[in-house]
């Protein structure tokens, strides 16, 4: 048999979130369909979900506000979620909330009011298995590029994933993942121009 024909595959569309479950030893890939797309991406405990991913652990345990191949991705309770195995754009963030209903007003004005935000696809994603919005920590935004200027101050720059660009986690528990492919267009994240996400969790190697 394939081993890839066992492979779930989910399309996350422009602007929308997805959730499902992750088992210990899967891997999570997650693909850049046709560039410059950016994912805010959270781990649960399958077992415990008040423990979950934190990007503050993640950044303390790493010691870098730069995240790529072989970092762990550590939860609020310091368990290892989940550790990069592959990633073929090497630019993450660590440092921005997920967008909101409610900064949008306050950031982008009368064009915020009503937007699509990456809090509340993730909310609805994740409502079937029990999280409340106020569960939902910071998430690690997948391929987004905020720079750190000298001074302290940071800008968004476009995301630098081009089409087939890809992320793998190897889970180190079983977890609930969601991720919302972002909808931000009111500034450079997505190049001004949202599209979608793909999402594979291939199982665990089994031996014979």
């Amino acid at each position: 048999m394939d081993a890839r024909a066992s492979i779930q595959r989910y399309l996350v569309q422009g602007g929308t979130g997805w959730a499902g479950i992750a088992p210990a030893g899967s891997l999570l890939r997650v693909i850049d369909v046709d560039a410059k797309q950016v994912g805010d991406l959270v781990l649960f405990r399958r077992d415990d979900p008040t423990d979950r991913f934190s990007a503050g652990n993640t950044r303390k345990m790493a010691n870098s506000i730069f995240i790529s191949t072989g970092t762990v991705m550590w939860s609020t309770r310091y368990r290892q979620l989940a550790q990069i195995e592959v990633d073929t754009v090497g630019r993450h963030d660590l440092l921005a909330s997920a967008c909101t209903p409610y900064d949008y007003p306050i950031r982008f004005g009368e064009r915020g009011i009503g937007h699509r935000a990456c809090l509340s696809n993730l909310s609805e994603a994740l409502k079937p298995y029990g999280i409340e919005e106020s569960l939902i920590p910071d998430p690690m935004n997948v391929f987004m590029r905020q720079d750190v200027h000298p001074d302290g101050t940071t800008e968004v720059l476009e995301a630098p994933s081009a089409a087939g660009d890809h992320l793998e986690l190897r889970l180190l528990e079983e977890c609930i993942v969601g991720l919302s492919a972002c909808p931000q267009d009111l500034n450079p994240t997505n190049g001004w121009h949202v599209t979608d996400l793909a999402v594979e969790i291939e199982p665990p190697a089994t031996t014979v």
